[in-house]
């Protein structure tokens, strides 16, 4: 068996540049926001701008380009700071939905099957689907259609 290969001179690369975008969406999102949703936006930016991807490691999510509240750098805020975000993040918060459920399971499920366990897997790219555009397209549109 095979294990996946990440690539240690390149890595830090694709996270950075999902920072970027990240730091970029959360700056137009700081633009167009007012009071305490906002100061969430300016607070998530300048502990952005503090972040070395390679400090996180390959898999913390904000080198996918993820925010997530439970971890760095949320996680190292004073509590009564993370308050602010409560609010405005029931905004963005998803109601549960058995059709996104199933669709992200179909997904998962559809790149879990492409690996085979004796497959030499040193060609994948970071952060490249192995399911066709096509039909990544596809399910992005059932999921869009159920919200």
């Amino acid at each position: 068996m095979k294990a996946l290969v990440i690539d240690v001179e390149t890595w830090p690369d694709d996270a950075n540049a999902n920072l970027e975008l990240l730091i970029r969406d959360v700056n137009q999102l700081k633009s167009k926001s007012v009071g305490y949703e906002k100061t969430m936006w300016e607070r998530i930016g300048t502990e952005l701008e503090k972040v070395d991807v390679e400090s996180l490691g390959f898999d913390h999510p904000i080198c996918f380009g993820v925010l997530d509240i439970k971890s760095e750098p949320f996680t190292k805020m004073p509590g009564s700071f993370c308050d602010i975000f409560k609010e405005p993040f029931e905004k963005y918060k998803l109601d549960h939905n058995d059709m996104i459920m199933d669709t992200c399971r179909e997904i998962i499920h559809n790149e879990e099957s492409k690996i085979k366990l004796d497959e030499d897997l040193s060609n994948v790219e970071f952060g490249k689907w192995l399911d066709s555009s096509e039909r990544l397209q596809e399910m992005a549109r059932r999921i869009l259609e159920s919200l």
